[in-house]
């Protein structure tokens, strides 16, 4: 029986969400500075590549029908990555290494957020919706790595630093590659006005990630960032804007798209 948020993510979310433009990821591909992506619907996933080693965060939906296809465009094969950090754990981000169905990076370490575990073995509830309280239905293969705030992991020579920015998610992380590259996971949307705190919609805490994004931003202007890549924003390397909306949720619906150069139907 499929689990309640793998329901509204394969079924329900790509019939409600058609129109709203509120994502607006980039196309598979490689993009420089060490960095490709592969998109899947609404959703990127990163990889960063240093020498003969790369390394991915994120792993996307569960059992992604296209996923050996766009590897495949990227030139990465699953079974060469041995280092898969995710932001967090939701069924978007992490459904690719989630043992209910195939796991695409069937070699890697998984490193995630200490406070994150909760979700994985129900502690916590993901969403509160008509007081009714959700499981996240993401399950990870025993071994994973727990990090915390400002904790450093050397992958071969890419250093990756975590941040925890929570409000998401209780666990969510935010990573500096190479103290260059920001993997903003799922804390920031932006559009054409810049950075906003992340919808409310999906988002557990929304006042608690609107003051870790203010950490987030004094953090980010000590770094020289070069590019910041995003859960569903796709990537920018004018930051210049990242934070101007930080106090604000996004927003989105038909009549009011948060992205207006945002694709119509996502899911296509």
């Amino acid at each position: 029986m499929m689990k309640l948020i793998y329901f509204f993510d394969h079924y329900i979310k790509p019939f409600s969400m058609k129109g709203k433009k509120y994502a607006n990821p980039a196309n598979t591909g490689i993009i420089g500075n060490g960095i490709s992506c592969i998109r899947e619907y609404d959703v990127n996933f990163w990889f960063y590549t240093k020498g003969n080693k790369s390394i991915v965060f994120d792993s996307g939906h569960l059992n992604f029908k296209h996923i050996d296809k766009e590897l495949e465009k990227i030139g990465i094969n699953g079974k060469d990555i041995k280092n898969v950090f995710l932001t967090h754990a939701d069924v978007d981000h992490a459904g690719g290494v989630d043992i209910n169905g195939v796991n695409i990076f069937p070699d890697a370490m998984v490193y995630l957020g200490r406070k994150e575990e909760s979700y994985l073995n129900n502690t916590t509830y993901r969403f509160q919706r008509l007081h009714i309280k959700i499981n996240n239905c993401v399950k990870i293969k025993n071994g994973y790595t727990l990090l915390d705030d400002m904790q450093t992991v050397m992958a071969g020579d890419i250093k990756v630093q975590a941040i925890h920015i929570p409000g998401h998610t209780l666990g969510h992380l935010c990573y500096i590659v190479d103290d260059k590259i920001l993997i903003s996971g799922d804390c920031l949307a932006i559009n054409q006005n810049g950075g906003y705190s992340f919808f409310e919609f999906f988002t557990q805490y929304p006042e608690m990630n609107k003051k870790s994004l203010r950490r987030l931003k004094e953090l980010i202007s000590q770094k020289k960032i070069e590019m910041v890549c995003t859960g569903h924003s796709g990537y920018y390397t004018d930051l210049t804007s990242l934070f101007s909306h930080i106090d604000e949720s996004a927003k989105f619906s038909k009549r009011c798209p948060f992205d207006k150069d945002a694709p119509y139907n996502l899911f296509q």
